[in-house]
């Protein structure tokens, strides 16, 4: 798969205090952030925090009531195409019958084939093989869905949004329903999509499988949000801002656990 690093010097995503969201209330206003090509960031919040709706307005689907949001340098609805999305995947209806390969090759005919002419089927199978090995996936090409991990489905979910050479991909919730090593697997992905110049934004409701992976963090709550380092947002001042109430971050083993400060300071004592 093709590198793309050198494709654009322009910011991946650029937010200048943007309101968005359903109706006339919107999930969050004044948000302002910049992603840059090739970097992994994590989209982090509570249930109804406005992650979906951000990337909602990312894709296009949805316009903000106000601020300015670029994709790519342009408006999002005319960056679908280098633009993938790739939901979870025990929402995914799908046919058990399929192989692998199948799967990632429904993507091949999106946009542009057309006529499965033997160039055009040439080029589909040079463009699943690679996004397989991407992933690390080319071991599942010839095996049937149904026989599947969650985490396996979601490698596949991962190589069919890759087979239109996005610039840029939202990974929602990938490690939902997932155990360790396959949570472990999926991150390890992301990061190595970063390697080829994709900018990953990785919607995820726990910070820790992805902690040494991220370059950003992307926090939601309470109708604002917060970019940064994770030491600059997972930290105490920074959370306690976004939720206007005293919020505590502990540490332990490698991890960091948040809570409300009345809260971490009962556990702290039960412990």
């Amino acid at each position: 798969m093709p590198n793309v690093a050198d494709n654009t010097t322009v910011p991946a995503v650029e937010a200048r205090d943007i309101a968005a969201g359903k109706g006339s209330d919107p999930a969050f206003s004044a948000l302002s952030f910049r992603i840059e090509p090739g970097s992994f960031t994590a989209l982090v919040g509570p249930n109804g925090a406005g992650k979906t709706t951000l990337f909602e307005s990312i894709l296009g689907l949805i316009a903000p009531h106000s601020g300015e949001l670029r994709v790519l340098g342009d408006k999002p609805c005319r960056m679908r195409r280098q633009t993938a999305y790739v939901p979870q995947a025990a929402g995914i209806a799908h046919d058990d019958a399929l192989i692998g390969r199948e799967f990632v090759c429904a993507a091949c005919n999106a946009h542009r084939l057309g006529v499965a002419l033997p160039r055009a089927r040439r080029r589909a199978r040079e463009a699943v093989n690679a996004a397989l090995d991407t992933v690390g996936a080319r071991d599942l090409a010839e095996r049937r869905l149904s026989t599947l991990s969650g985490g396996q489905r979601q490698r596949l979910l991962i190589a069919q949004a890759l087979v239109e050479q996005p610039r840029l991909i939202l990974l929602d919730e990938p490690l939902s329903q997932l155990d360790p090593a396959a949570r472990d697997w999926i991150v390890t992905v992301a990061r190595r999509l970063t390697e080829r110049g994709i900018a990953v934004i990785f919607s995820t409701h726990d910070i820790n499988p992805v902690l040494g992976a991220c370059d950003r963090v992307l926090y939601l709550a309470q109708g604002r949000g917060r970019i940064g380092s994770v030491d600059e947002i997972i930290c105490e001042r920074t959370l306690s801002e976004l939720y206007a109430t005293p919020m505590r971050v502990i540490r332990d083993s490698g991890r960091r656990f948040v809570f409300e400060g009345g809260q971490s300071r009962a556990l702290a004592e039960a412990g």
